[in-house]
């Protein structure tokens, strides 16, 4: 009798696990996915992740990534189930916030060194597995660019973390857009975009190693992801034909 419980409960956790995953937008046209790195993500959180329990409302989609060689400008896309927009969900008499999407370039994922802030308040989990349900307010900082002090991690499902930006410094405001949508499987989806000039990030090699992470105050689901992007520099010739013209154009004016 209870092979057969688990059976059932198996096959009702995997119908909701396939209507809660959403297909790509149609505003990332020119976008790159970033590829998932660790694999089957229930791994991390006893079958409670990937695409999240709670259904599409809990649901981390996508991580994406664009470069503009010729502006240095480097541009993040979180898309998921969950309301980023707003960045707040309530069920169940309780309340859920996002977190900040954390990021790394130095190919060491135990610790993320820079977080992008989409400027929506922030609220701990705060242990509400308990009666005590009580979220913590983190605050609401201005969106941005920040490179990390310290994390917050207090949600439901740890192994989630990191969840958001405890303190750090503003680096830069870039470019942000966002907005919803859904895919042909009709799930609604929010997107956020951020953009930003390469050089906010204060690195000196022209080689980004970059993973991505983001996650709920539950933690319900958690997406991670990498991806290597070369950052080229100037050509040498480009910068001698460069030079050749400005001295043509000096000799041009003092011939006048």
């Amino acid at each position: 009798m209870k092979s057969l419980i688990k059976s059932i409960a198996a096959v009702i956790f995997a119908s909701m696990s396939l209507s809660a995953s959403a297909s790509l937008l149609d505003v990332w046209s020119g976008w790159t996915v970033m590829t998932v790195t660790n694999g089957d993500t229930d791994t991390l959180n006893e079958n409670y992740v990937n695409p999240g329990y709670g259904g599409q409302a809990f649901d981390a989609e996508y991580l994406l990534y664009k470069y503009d060689a010729s502006t240095g400008t480097l541009s993040f896309g979180l898309q998921t189930g969950f309301d980023i927009l707003d960045g707040h969900y309530r069920t169940d008499g309780k309340d859920y916030y996002n977190g900040d999407l954390a990021l790394s370039f130095d190919g060491d994922k135990s610790t993320y060194e820079y977080a992008i802030d989409f400027g929506n308040l922030t609220k701990t989990y705060h242990n509400g597995v308990n009666s005590s349900y009580n979220p913590q307010n983190i605050g609401q900082d201005a969106a941005g660019l920040y490179a990390v002090d310290t994390w917050n991690n207090d949600i439901a499902f740890d192994r989630s973390s990191p969840f958001a930006m405890s303190s750090g410094a503003f680096l830069t405001g870039g470019l942000m857009n966002e907005g919803s949508g859904s895919g042909a499987d009709l799930a609604t989806s929010y997107y956020n975009m951020f953009s930003f000039n390469v050089g906010a990030l204060g690195l000196s090699s022209s080689f980004l190693n970059m993973d991505a992470h983001w996650t709920m105050s539950c933690g319900n689901d958690v997406i991670e992801a990498h991806a290597e992007v070369d950052v080229p520099e100037p050509a040498p010739f480009a910068l001698l034909g460069l030079g050749l013209l400005g001295l043509a154009i000096a000799r041009k004016r003092l011939s006048k």
